[in-house]
């Protein structure tokens, strides 16, 4: 599975465009564990909060990524024949495998719109699925931004359009 270090190159050489280009896909990356010996994790326990200004929603900023988490892509595998959904859950007959029990066999769904936005939509999940800390009514869509904090079950990822993505590596690569 590929790192957030395997982009930053990337994101540093090419222009927006062309990385986006490049790597299309949204993507889920994993939050790690508070502490785990990373010094940007020093402060973990001080939260800031971010206005959403297309949504006016208030949520505590993900906290970056550390080099070695994982990325993973938001595409189709040939392992689902839904077309048009990105399924994600326990089972390997999903698009995305997030192996833990309190993720469903087919917990949840990602689509992407008319308009290029993407939304996520929970199948009735055991443990249900939640976006910023709301839960998410089941098979009721709700439109995913930039940095929103999904969660499956006991699972959490920080979310990012292919743009978001690289702004985030942008960042990051100011601060390395």
């Amino acid at each position: 599975m590929p790192q957030v270090k395997d982009f930053l190159d990337d994101a540093r050489s090419l222009e927006r465009d062309a990385f986006i280009s490049r790597y299309p896909e949204a993507c889920l990356v994993p939050r790690t564990a508070e502490g785990g010996g990373d010094p940007r994790r020093e402060y973990s326990s001080t939260l800031k909060l971010e206005i959403n200004p297309k949504t006016q929603e208030v949520r505590v900023a993900p906290m970056p990524p550390a080099p070695t988490d994982a990325v993973i892509p938001l595409k189709k595998s040939d392992r689902s024949d839904f077309a048009g959904k990105i399924l994600i859950g326990r089972t390997e007959t999903n698009d995305v495998v997030v192996s833990d029990l309190t993720v469903s066999k087919h917990h949840a769904f990602f689509r992407w719109e008319a308009d290029d936005a993407c939304v996520l939509i929970d199948t009735e999940s055991t443990n249900g699925t939640r976006v910023n800390g709301a839960l998410l009514e089941a098979r009721k869509a709700r439109r995913l931004y930039d940095g929103d904090e999904v969660a499956f079950g006991d699972m959490k990822f920080t979310f990012y359009t292919a743009g978001g993505f690289y702004d985030l590596l942008r960042s990051l690569s100011a601060i390395r």
